[in-house]
């Protein structure tokens, strides 16, 4: 007994004693790379009791010396670690790589191996080796389902539209909202070389936890922050030459007057009918251009003369210490155009510092400077200019010396030379600052308090001056030129200032926890966003000295004008994050909106955004054993949710909207001016709608990874997004005298579905090859337009059952053959078959398929009744192949992209011959392939004159071609400087990298000569996309 009674003694002591060991264990987990874990699960083996490390890759948990932890997570290697007392500091390995990755979502971090969205993350590896002036371009062809188009290669303006799965709205905004560093904020607004990576949210899982403004998905962008240990100071710069992708080829003076003699004796139907002189086409011939008598000016290579060169200069401070992080940059940016007076540059100063203040408190901020200058002619837009030049006859004189500029022969003496570098200089200038200070809270374990104020303001204005350029034709009779004009003939001045603020405030907490198998995460908070603006203008004609632009030295009429207004966005959100066993995963979204675009009165001002997603890693599951050494990972997933679209046409759509506007005269639409000002009258200008709110989309996705044998990934994605409430205008009868307002009435859809695939293999010691594809495809379709039958939009109308914004023609059937060709045809547009050269359709003409009638049959004659629905220029089948490859200190990549079915819709100067609504056009080398009975399958109908092509050149499927195209986007070649090498030689320097690269090298397509299948904008006003070839360096000290 006595025995018994000691023996109890001594457990209840050596019991007290070990609970007395039992200690908080606190840690860091960190990849291969030192880069924090979050979300790795941190056990005590044997024990259901656990932890899981926050957003640094910090735990706490309470355990004993001699304990086991056990550290482990999807994608990673696990590892058991004593318990000694000490803080552990934790090196995971990555048993997948690509699963291992911690991505940014929304407002937080999560191990992609544990995603129930749709992300794609762009790290900055991939991001490096494209050389562009704006961000958006760095996106495209890297994430499957997102649409990158860059519709221009002007300085300042080259940066690209951004659709995510389809199109979102039809009057609302259509692009997706942007954030840098969980700041809304403009995607060409960045530098470029400070961005660390690019997060694209998809689905409704990923996305509804930004509410109303996420419907057309998210952009996260992250900026760079200090990392490592020590100082590090670089140095990045790159030189590139650019040139036009396409540009057409002109006619030469020559072809321009045989063929203006063609199409006069096609109108005339006289074959002795001229324009020009058969004299005057031999004298030609037989001398040379001596800009007199004998010119021959070809307008593009005159005005499109500039060698397009663009520099870019980085300096870069990386500062990591124990307590101090600062990550500092600098960049200059000088991008010159392809045509005179035109350019844009770009300064951006950026600060990035992190305080750990102490174990449980750090500060963090952002401090962003961005001044940028952006030159270009003031008569008109680089792409208008352009546009002359491809259309002019080359028989106008060019410039005959300095100062003295010739003219195409037409009455208003318009020349784009003189338009780019003598009549003006439009100048935009933008200055901007973003200031963010944050903090990251963990008062206890497993709990983490965050929050931020940031402000960014930006100052858009411009200046516009136009001069006068003096005329000059040749004198034949003095060998001389003579003065005969001035153009445009009026000098005037604008100017333009306005101050954008946009404040935010946000405030969140995360708290996690791991109970044996079950994991759990919750976040919650709470975000504020107000903007501001106001904005002046002035204009004033009649300037006597054009070296002295002020406004108050013009002596014609004044007009000015001001506007303001503010907008206010509140927000409360929560998520759950919910998995078991590392297996199975849930996550649910809500975020409730209030927005200042509707109306209080009638409660439209707030709405809630839910979503729910679910996966599950069934490589896991005992069933599967057999394939695990194939398919080494495999997770099915799912998601459903509601999004909103607040970005409405109008700030105020709800209230009623008076304004000023400017009184003109009813009979001839002039403006009255009292004393050389402006008259103004006050008036209601639009309707309201009360009811309005916000479009809402309805998105569901389906989704499977698969990782075959840690070398392959596959991931296939099927979705669809239907879009409610959508804003349509309703006509109201003219004598209401309002413009009609937008309501909540439309629906359209999208589905789609995503593959993509990366397969990465160490060759050998120093080989290593990635390579990546990607596919996808989506179709969009408009559902209902209540009291609205269809959109009509010239070329374009939009329609139930339709795509949204089709191509609405004719279908062509080719040409007419002969005279009897024309008789045995349906009647096309009201005109029977004529003998009158100058009525009716003739050989050659374009042939039109009668489809339908007035009870919608066939009836014999082509007319309104026979328009149908001919295309789409909308990206289909959106393909791209990466591949890098690396040999040693030799980096490879090559890149390309395509769209498999697209369609653009060819009008107007430059695609059809001789066709300008406002000067004497010519025509294209490509035209010289037109009909001729000798030529019946031609790409073009028999010539005519400016204003005589008649039927030819409706809307009809004649004049849509196919856009489809595949383009070796960018090849980039990179040699690496050993690190022994620069320790040998005695340089202080760690590193270095020399790289060639191009971008836009090579495109393959059937659209037309000289067109861009890439850019919509068809009838010849466009500025090219630019080929670009560059060298560039890369220094670390």
């Amino acid at each position: 007994m006595r025995k018994a009674i000691l023996l109890c003694s001594l457990f209840a002591l050596l019991g007290g004693f070990l609970q007395a060991q039992q200690t908080k264990v606190t840690g860091k987990v960190t990849d291969a790379n030192g880069n924090a874990l979050e979300g790795v699960s941190v056990s005590i083996k044997g024990k259901s009791a656990g932890a899981v490390t926050n957003s640094v890759g910090e735990f706490s948990i309470a355990a004993t010396t001699g304990q086991t932890l056990v550290f482990s997570s999807v994608g990673l290697v696990s590892k058991e670690l004593a318990v000694t007392g000490n803080a552990l500091q934790v090196k995971m390995e990555a048993s997948n790589a690509t699963l291992s990755e911690v991505v940014v979502v929304g407002y937080g971090q999560q191990r992609k191996a544990t995603l129930t969205g749709s992300v794609v993350t762009l790290k900055q590896e991939d991001l490096t080796k494209r050389q562009v002036a704006t961000a958006s371009n760095l996106l495209q062809g890297l994430a499957p389902g997102v649409t990158v188009q860059q519709q221009s290669g002007r300085p300042g303006a080259d940066g690209a539209s951004i659709r995510i799965r389809g199109l979102g709205s039809i009057y609302a905004g259509q692009s997706p909202l942007i954030m840098v560093d969980g700041v809304v904020s403009g995607f060409d607004m960045i530098d470029p070389n400070a961005i660390e990576s690019i997060t694209i949210l998809k689905d409704a899982a990923s996305t509804a936890i930004y509410g109303a403004r996420a419907a057309n998905g998210v952009v996260l962008v992250k900026t760079k922050r200090a990392k490592g240990k020590g100082v590090q100071v670089s140095y990045n710069a790159f030189l590139t030459k650019q040139d036009a992708t396409a540009i057409p080829e002109r006619t030469t003076a020559v072809e321009h007057m045989e063929l203006s003699n063609l199409a006069e004796q096609n109108r005339t139907g006289n074959p002795n009918a001229f324009l020009f002189t058969q004299a005057l086409i031999d004298k030609y011939k037989s001398t040379p251009a001596n800009n007199l008598d004998v010119i021959d000016t070809d307008w593009l290579k005159l005005l499109l003369s500039n060698t397009g060169l663009m520099q870019n200069h980085n300096v870069t401070i990386n500062s990591a210490g124990d307590n101090t992080n600062i990550f500092a940059s600098v960049t200059y940016l000088n991008q010159q155009g392809l045509i005179p007076n035109n350019s844009h540059q770009r300064y951006d100063i950026r600060f990035n510092p992190d305080f750990k203040l102490n174990e449980k408190l750090s500060i963090n901020g952002v401090l962003n400077i961005n001044s940028a200058k952006t030159i270009a002619p003031s008569t008109g837009s680089p792409e208008f200019i352009i546009r002359q030049a491809i259309g002019l006859p080359a028989v106008g004189g060019g410039i005959y010396g300095p100062g003295m500029y010739g003219t195409a022969g037409q009455t208003n003496n318009r020349n784009p030379l003189a338009m780019a570098e003598a009549a003006g200089t439009s100048v935009s200038k933008n200055n901007s600052m973003l200031t963010k200070v944050g903090f990251n809270y963990k008062p206890v374990n497993n709990l983490e308090i965050e929050g931020y104020w940031a402000r960014e303001f930006w100052t858009p204005n411009g200046k516009t001056f136009v001069k006068n350029v003096d005329i000059y034709v040749p004198n034949l009779v003095t060998l001389g030129y003579d003065k005969v004009g001035v153009w445009p003939g009026t000098t005037s001045l604008g100017e333009s200032y306005s101050t954008n603020v946009r404040t935010t405030y946000l405030a969140q907490a995360t708290w996690s926890k791991r109970f044996g198998a079950n994991a759990i995460k919750l976040l919650g908070g709470a975000q504020t966003e107000e903007f501001t603006y106001s904005g002046i203008s002035a204009s004033r004609t009649g300037f006597l000295n054009p070296n002295q632009p002020y406004l108050s030295l013009g002596s014609g009429n004044l007009n000015n004008g001001g506007s303001a207004y503010e907008t206010a966005l509140a927000g409360f959100y929560a998520r759950l994050n919910y998995n078991y066993d590392d297996k199975y995963f849930l996550e649910v979204n809500g975020r409730y909106d209030g927005s200042s675009r509707f109306s209080q009165v009638l409660k439209k001002q707030w709405g809630f955004f839910p979503s729910a997603s679910a996966g599950w890693i069934f490589s896991k599951e005992k069933f599967f054993s057999g394939l695990s050494n194939i398919i080494t990972f495999g997770k099915l997933r799912g998601s459903w949710g509601v999004l909103g679209n607040q970005a409405l046409p109008e700030i105020y759509p709800f209230a009623v909207n008076f304004g000023t506007s400017t009184y003109s005269n009813p009979i001839n639409g002039t403006n009255t001016y009292i004393n050389n000002i402006n008259t103004l009258g006050y008036a209601l200008l639009d309707a309201p709608n009360p009811s309005i709110t916000w479009e809402q989309s309805e998105q569901a996705n389906i989704a499977v990874d698969l990782t075959i044998k840690n070398n392959l990934t596959f991931t296939a994605e099927i979705y669809r997004r239907k879009v409610d409430q959508m804003l349509l205008s309703r006509p109201i009868p003219n004598y209401v005298g309002l413009n009609a307002p937008f309501v909540n009435a439309g629906s359209m859809e999208n589905r789609g579905w995503e593959l993509s695939a990366n397969y990465k293999k160490a060759l050998s010691s120093k080989v290593k090859l990635d390579v990546t594809a990607m596919l996808s495809d989506v179709r969009n379709k408009v559902l209902t337009l209540p009291g609205v039958p269809f959109l009509d939009g010239g070329s374009i109308r939009t329609a139930p059952q339709q795509a949204l914004w089709s191509y609405f023609g004719y279908q062509a059937i080719g040409y007419f053959a002969d005279s009897n060709d024309v008789k045995n045809s349906p009647v096309q547009f009201g005109t029977a078959w004529s003998s009158s050269p100058t009525v009716g359709s003739k050989p050659g003409d374009v042939k039109y398929a009668d489809i339908s009638g007035p009870d919608g049959k066939p009836d014999g004659k082509v007319d309104s009744y026979d328009r149908t629905f001919i295309g789409n220029n909308f990206p289909r089948y959106e393909y791209s192949l990466n591949l890098n490859l690396s040999i040693g200190n030799l980096d490879i990549s090559i890149f390309g992209q395509g769209v498999g079915m697209r369609n653009n819709y060819y009008s107007g100067t430059g695609a059809v011959p001789f066709a300008s609504s406002d000067f004497a056009a010519s025509l294209l080398k490509m035209h010289k392939d037109y009909w001729t009975p000798s030529n019946p399958n031609a790409r073009f109908p028999r010539l005519l004159p400016s204003g005589s092509g008649g039927n030819n050149y409706v809307a009809s499927s004649q004049w849509i071609r196919d856009a489809s195209y595949f383009r070796l986007k960018n090849v980039n070649i990179a040699y690496r400087f050993p690190a022994s090498w620069f320790k040998k030689t005695g340089m202080p320097l760690t590193g270095a990298k020399i790289y060639v690269s191009g971008q836009n090298l090579l495109t393959f397509t059937k659209a037309w000569d000289g067109f861009d299948p890439e850019i919509n904008n068809a009838n010849a006003e466009f500025y090219p996309l630019m080929r670009t070839m560059t060298v560039g360096v890369n220094i670390n000290f």
